[in-house]
């Protein structure tokens, strides 16, 4: 008789690297999305500024995301 280790061990290896890379790229999306959303508030303060307005933002960092609140009062 053979002395095999059972399969579980190989599994369970594959399943932790299967989590880390679904937890890297959740962060990298969040990363990404937190940019994209900087450059869009950038825009529509730039916007409201030309046509003649006052931008008001408040801006809220939590751990990895930030939250926006955006007025423009003309």
């Amino acid at each position: 008789m053979v002395n095999e280790r059972p399969a579980g061990n190989k599994a369970g290896k594959l399943w932790i690297i299967i989590g880390l890379f679904i937890a890297v790229f959740g962060i990298g999306m969040t990363l990404m999305t937190n940019m994209l959303n900087d450059k869009k508030m950038d825009a529509m303060i730039q916007q409201c500024e030309s046509d003649g307005g006052q931008a008001i933002v408040a801006k809220e960092k939590n751990f990895l995301s930030t939250q926006y609140s955006f007025e423009c009062k003309q």
